[in-house]
């Protein structure tokens, strides 16, 4: 009698699957990943999930897969703890979860496909043979925020088509911009709040394991000749503490200088024929702190930068340091003296487009001229630098999130996370 080969349980095939991406030479940077956090196989009704750090897979989903479609989710689960997804993107879920979830899915998916086109190695899940989750090769080389801001402008633009067609189910029904649209298209679960609640040193110390993991599994690649992404690479890129550069910045530039004066003459230099000005005293110090209102800049990341910012500001003590909210205008102009606490008393307005050039004419137009202007954005726009040519000051600008914004004049510090 001819015996039936058992199935193997869904852990034995994932701990199969880890130790065989291990061994190939394109998957062996992710190595040291699969061991960061823990990795269980639950009973419930779920695909996969992930909170950054742990990730459980459902078990009649796994059965269900072939060896390559289970190592294609096995890659995009990690893949999410590689770019830290659920940290760095916050306040794109606190917009939209949905959009939010796609965004992160669709960049994941592309760069599996771009890694392994042929499926030797990796399969996309397919249910009725058609592919499961996002896949769009449009947004190939894109980050989240960018594919986040293209899928939110198409909804926006269906959901006015849909109010115009009377005709049309739910058009006359009042949705908001987060309550429709919940498409089946991911296969997978993002654990938000899950990675919200963990302490922050558990957070730092993933961070900390990320990185890590991901720099010994680049020197293993490297001596079995494997295949580095380009998006990879980018995060191995040695990091400055944008906090320090911050404080460095207020430091330099905000430091202690004596007022020249022509009015009247320095007297020590006049015996040599040599005219200078005198000294009249302390000149004050001011600071400019302007930040774009775009959806990955308010909320909690704001709240952080702004307190980094207060302890820097208490160093120097600077006169006056003027807060301008901005979209495609400033839309509020702030003051504060020395002695008040920004961040409990600051309240951001705008939220439209992004235009950095709006920053300059208003500058002029208020005639300020500070010691030094600290820009805080997310980068996605462009700059004209004829616009910053009258910004005599010297500019730091924080970018979240975005390898490719290219300045117009001054410092340029990223901020992957807060």
């Amino acid at each position: 009698m001819k015996m039936m080969k058992q199935k193997l349980p869904a852990e034995k095939r994932i701990e199969l699957v880890h130790v065989s991406l291990m061994r190939h030479p394109n998957y062996a940077l992710f190595a040291g990943l699969f061991m960061v956090g823990k990795v269980s196989v639950v009973d419930t009704r779920m695909t996969a999930c992930t909170n950054g750090r742990d990730v459980k897979y459902g078990r009649a989903f796994v059965d269900g897969l072939t060896d390559k479609e289970l190592a294609f989710l096995v890659m995009h689960e990690n893949m999410h703890k590689c770019y830290r997804h659920l940290t760095i993107w916050r306040a794109l879920n606190d917009i939209d979860h949905n959009l939010s979830n796609r965004a992160c899915d669709y960049v994941i998916n592309v760069q599996l496909h771009d890694m392994d086109p042929q499926e030797s190695i990796l399969s996309h899940p397919r249910k009725d043979g058609e592919i499961m989750g996002c896949m769009d090769v449009r947004f190939r080389g894109m980050d989240t925020k960018q594919v986040f801001d293209i899928l939110r402008k198409e909804k926006k633009e269906r959901l006015k088509g849909d109010k115009c067609d009377k005709s049309e189910p739910g058009a006359e029904s009042g949705e908001s911009d987060s309550d429709v649209d919940n498409s089946d298209d991911d296969f997978d679960d993002h654990d938000w709040d899950g990675a919200k609640e963990l302490p922050e040193d558990e957070k730092k110390k993933l961070g900390e394991e990320i990185d890590q993991a991901l720099r010994q599994g680049a020197i293993y690649a490297g001596k079995v000749g494997g295949n580095m992404l380009r998006e990879i690479t980018e995060l191995l890129t040695p990091k400055v503490d944008w906090r320090e550069v911050l404080r460095r910045f207020i430091r330099t530039h905000l430091k202690d200088r004596d007022s020249p004066s022509w009015r009247r003459a320095h007297k020590n230099y006049l015996w040599q024929d040599v005219i200078l000005p005198s000294i009249v005293g302390k000149r004050v110090k001011h600071l400019v702190f302007a930040t774009d209102t775009s959806g990955s800049v308010v909320g909690e990341l704001l709240a952080a930068f702004l307190t980094e910012l207060n302890k820097a500001v208490k160093d120097v003590n600077p006169d006056r340091v003027d807060v301008l909210y901005w979209d495609t205008e400033i839309t509020s102009h702030e003051i504060y003296s020395s002695d008040r606490e920004i961040v409990s008393k600051t309240s951001p307005k705008g939220g439209g487009g992004t235009d950095p050039d709006c920053i300059p004419p208003f500058m002029n137009e208020k005639k300020l001229k500070p010691d030094a202007l600290i820009i805080l954005t997310d980068g996605y726009m462009t700059a004209d630098a004829k616009e910053w040519d009258s910004v005599a000051c010297p500019i730091l600008w924080c970018v979240i999130g975005n390898n490719q914004f290219t300045l117009p004049k001054g410092q340029l510090v990223r901020i992957d996370e807060v």
